[in-house]
């Protein structure tokens, strides 16, 4: 079996400048300024940016950005700090030939401060806009179930060891004894890295809500700075430790199948697999 291809970044420019010529945009200058799970293009003129469908992981397909789509207008509308869809008029989604892309609001990073308390009440508010849709959301439990499919897939994950596998095997129902306890009561935005965080003058803002899901709240605070978990007073933190290995299984399976990883998901392969072996779920 052949593993899954990357959309090409020059396809991913045609599509954009077909998209930006059906609904009237500037794509002058168009340009890719990241190519992993999604390919995303900034329009320098309309200070927008493109995100076209590209990941290859399960529930990341072109109908995630669809979803992605309608979570991005709903949590807009609902106040929560999050880099917003484009204007109605042509945020999309637009199909091009194999591509869906969908258009949002540029907002230029800049280097996060010392300290990233605020960002806690940001995850707080995005929890709560987020409610109303929790019963249109994947579960968490799905989402351990998709990244357990890759682990055992060899055709996918062809760069784990038979030790790597052995360990996942154990972690797996380790992990689902430890979830099935816990109601799923928040609808959880699933990723909140580092890398899903936008700075700015304003504060910080939450972006790609592709992996929203429900689950317990503890998930994403297992993502997040000490400093700003201090805005959830009633977490769990005997909860949360036990969750980043969890969050290192999930997320070793992502990386370890991205068919053409950039240096930094080669190195986030590595260190996950690494602290998964080390865990208590691979005891």
């Amino acid at each position: 079996m052949s593993r899954p291809t990357r959309y090409p970044t020059d396809e991913a420019i045609a599509a954009v400048n077909l998209a930006s010529a059906r609904v009237d945009l500037d794509a002058t200058g168009a340009t890719v300024i990241k190519h992993s799970n999604n390919t995303i293009v900034l329009l320098p003129v309309e200070r927008l940016v493109a995100k076209v469908s590209n990941s290859v992981l399960p529930g990341r397909d072109r109908t995630a950005l669809e979803r992605e789509l309608r979570i991005g207008v709903h949590l807009a509308a609902h106040g929560a700090r999050i880099a917003a869809p484009a204007h109605p008029d042509v945020a999309g989604p637009h199909r091009i030939g194999d591509a869906v892309l969908t258009l949002w609001r540029y907002r230029q990073p800049q280097p996060p401060p010392s300290d990233l308390a605020e960002l806690g009440g940001v995850v707080r508010g995005f929890h709560s806009a987020l409610a109303e849709l929790a019963a249109d959301l994947p579960t968490l439990a799905d989402k351990i179930d998709d990244a357990s499919a890759l682990l055992r897939d060899r055709d996918r994950t062809p760069g784990l060891t038979n030790q790597d596998r052995r360990a996942a095997a154990r972690a797996e129902p380790r992990i689902h004894e430890l979830l099935d306890p816990l109601a799923p009561d928040t609808a959880l935005h699933g990723e909140p890295h580092d890398g899903n965080v936008i700075w700015t003058g304003d504060g910080p803002l939450l972006i790609d809500f592709e992996a929203s899901c429900t689950g317990p709240l503890e998930w994403d605070l297992a993502y997040l700075p000490d400093e700003a978990r201090n805005a959830f007073p009633d977490r769990d933190e005997a909860l949360i430790e036990r969750l980043r290995a969890a969050v290192s299984y999930c997320v070793a399976a992502w990386c370890w199948a991205d068919p053409e990883p950039t240096h930094e998901v080669a190195a986030a392969a590595r260190h996950h697999v690494a602290r998964l072996r080390r865990s208590w779920l691979a005891e």
